[in-house]
């Protein structure tokens, strides 16, 4: 190596030139080995090589040349590397959006951070290693800065090779995976798949500062495709709607995007109020979001009060709830407003300038309630102390209000203790509550939670991680049974309707993990990884099990339904999960599942349920209708548009 440069001095620039080409052609190729199934597209290598003449005109437009390299090459192995680290945690990559904000990951998981580091210590060795092998021909890479003119010519030949790759993408067909990734950025796996982590970063980038310049992001437009109709012409019951004059609002704007949001959801049909309708009217609601809950948590054995609820209350076995690019906190969003949550953003955080007065926190507090949000970890934490106040609450969580027993994570049961008391004795409340003794890691010296709760799972026929979730499990429990009996101790519990489900499947277990716990099945990773169960308890209710197909979307009509609380159902993309309306799971990727079938969008196959007869024209319009909903839950985030539709409903 070092006569080879020695005698190539004149071409050094060529020589820095394919060394950034081997690096970025390396990393992207570990990056895929251990985080996309070894998906190996081209077209990420074909921009690598546009990038590594980029950054060789870089290099070489300094006067200490060797001291811009050495600093380009720690930041693609740190770019590249936190990537991997970043998808082993949350099961997804990160957007240029939480780079800015990675102090907040860095401040509440440093924990969890070191131990993944401490057992991939491996993916941190593969991804220095260049860095450390380069450092050997330090003296050899010394070189001098080019002329003025050289870095224009070079400059100019990055310009036209790379605008040659763009060009080529987007004449591309419209339904082409390449050109959707790239002109619209749908979705950062499919991002990072199709065009890499550089040119995936690049257009997130552009897409913000766009964005903050007031600039209009490129959008596709989808066909307004109504959902399934629920109207039953010989029954005069009453929809949940509102009576919106959606045709004096498209009389009285110019506006494209808004003309085009009313014709859409004036044209989606209401779902009938039925049986289920207001049958808790006036109740208390607890909204509970339990982190990594699932359904192989409910035992009889270690978590008794799960399972008197599950049995004695409504259980929603098929329940889906997809990771979406913000994990948690996009999870929350889904929840709370039944939308999709927008790409390459933290929603539920820059929602808090919008009018949120259709979430059930604003709904019940007008009708009285009291109305509490509490987390027992750090409050700040996803921006939830701007976001949960703007939904209608009094937010609490470490640090402005719970106590901080600087223990991780902090027990559930501890937070009960602390928060009962401020609601148990108001006439009627609604509380919200976002666990975390359920957060990974699931081991004995990193889970204070684990290991205070090993002698209850040390003898279970499963390996000690999966022992150590089932721990975190058992303080869900344990609250649960404190909550249950502090309610029945205030004469409060008949009158409460509790609602329990997850933020994301426990991401951290690996596959032969779920195989575990499945009684030695092994699991589709593709749907059936993000399939978990919804608990509906009441101490009143008599045992149900509904089978429906349900997602998190849904829970927010549902609710609404149930408390008797008048609501528009036409501006939600889930459903009452007691309505006629056909069940629809969407996914992140936009693959779906219906009662008809499953679509995997990364293959473009829909596999049909046992017994349906093939037809291509429902599977074109759910994707069309799938798409929709995408589109319009953006624009209503982008446009506030409860705002709009509030004031044109008052008086």
């Amino acid at each position: 190596m070092r006569t080879f440069m020695k005698k190539n001095r004149i071409k050094k620039p060529i020589v820095y030139y394919m060394i950034y080409l081997g690096l970025l052609t390396y990393f992207e190729i570990i990056l895929r080995f251990f985080t996309l199934n070894k998906s190996m597209d081209l077209l990420p290598f074909v921009f690598n090589l546009w990038y590594a003449l980029l950054l060789t005109l870089i290099s070489f437009s300094f006067k200490h040349t060797r001291i811009v390299f050495y600093s380009a090459v720690v930041m693609l192995t740190f770019i590249w590397g936190s990537q991997v680290y970043y998808y082993y945690f949350f099961d997804t990559f990160y957007i240029a959006y939480s780079f800015l904000r990675v102090n907040q990951v860095a401040a509440s998981y440093y924990r969890e951070i070191i131990t993944l580091i401490q057992e991939n210590l491996y993916i941190l060795f593969l991804f220095y290693l260049p860095f450390v092998l380069l450092l050997f021909v330090r003296k050899n890479l010394a070189a001098s800065k080019l002329s003025f003119k050289k870095i224009g010519i070079g400059l100019m030949v990055f310009t036209i090779l790379y605008g040659a790759t763009l060009l080529q993408i987007t004449m591309r067909d419209k339904d082409d995976a390449t050109y959707d990734a790239y002109v619209y950025h749908p979705e950062v796996i499919a991002s990072v798949k199709t065009l890499g982590v550089l040119t995936s970063f690049t257009v997130d980038v552009t897409r913000l500062v766009r964005e903050n310049m007031g600039l209009v992001n490129a959008t596709r437009v989808p066909d307004v495709i109504d959902d399934d109709d629920d109207s039953d012409p010989g029954n005069p019951a009453a929809y949940n709607k509102l009576d919106i004059p959606f045709d004096e609002l498209i009389k009285n704007t110019t506006n494209k995007t808004l003309i085009a949001m009313h014709e859409y959801f004036k044209s989606r049909t209401a779902t009938r109020q039925n049986i289920k309708t207001g049958i808790y009217k006036d109740y208390n609601l607890i909204l509970i979001t339990a982190e990594s809950f699932s359904h192989y948590a409910v035992r009889q054995d270690i978590t008794p009060t799960l399972y008197k609820m599950v049995h004695q209350g409504i259980y929603i076995p098929n329940f889906y709830n997809p990771i979406w690019s913000v994990s948690t906190s996009d999870g929350e969003y889904v929840q709370f407003t039944s939308l999709i949550p927008k790409s390459g953003v933290w929603t539920l955080s820059e929602s808090s300038v919008n009018d949120m007065g259709f979430v059930m926190g604003h709904q019940l507090k007008k009708l009285g309630y009291a109305t509490y949000a509490f987390h027992n970890h750090l409050y700040t934490y996803y921006d939830r102390d701007k976001s949960h106040p703007n939904l209608g609450y009094t937010y609490m969580g470490v640090g402005n209000g719970l106590t901080d027993t600087n223990l991780w994570p902090q027990s559930d049961v501890t937070m009960m203790i602390e928060t009962i008391p401020m609601f148990i004795n108001k006439d009627k409340f609604h509380i919200y509550y976002m666990t975390v003794s359920g957060h990974p890691n699931y081991t004995w010296t990193g889970n204070m939670i684990a290991s205070k709760n090993r002698p209850l799972v040390k003898d279970l026929p499963y390996s000690e991680y999966v022992q150590g979730y089932l721990a975190t499990q058992i303080e869900l429990d344990r609250a649960l049974k404190y909550l249950l009996d502090e309610l029945e101790k205030a004469g409060k519990l008949d009158k409460t309707l509790i609602v329990l489900s997850a933020d994301h499947y426990p991401y951290y277990l690996k596959d032969d993990m779920f195989t575990e716990l499945n009684n030695g099945q092994k699991i589709d990773t593709t749907f059936e990884l993000y399939r978990s169960a919804v608990v509906i308890y009441n101490s009143k209710m008599k045992g149900e099990t509904i089978t429906k197909l349900v997602s998190s979307m849904d829970i927010l009509p549902t609710i609404s339904n149930l408390m008797g609380v008048k609501y528009e159902s036409r501006l939600m993309m889930g459903s009452d999960i007691f309505s006629n309306q056909e069940p629809l799971i969407i996914f992140v990727d936009r693959s779906f599942i219906t009662s008809v079938g499953r679509y995997n969008a990364k293959t473009k196959e829909f596999i049909y349920k046992k017994g349906v007869v093939p037809n291509t024209t429902y599977v074109d319009a759910m994707i069309k209708q799938v798409s929709a909903k995408f589109y319009y839950s953006q624009k209503f985030f982008e446009n506030d548009y409860w705002k709009i539709i509030s004031n044109s409903l008052k008086p």
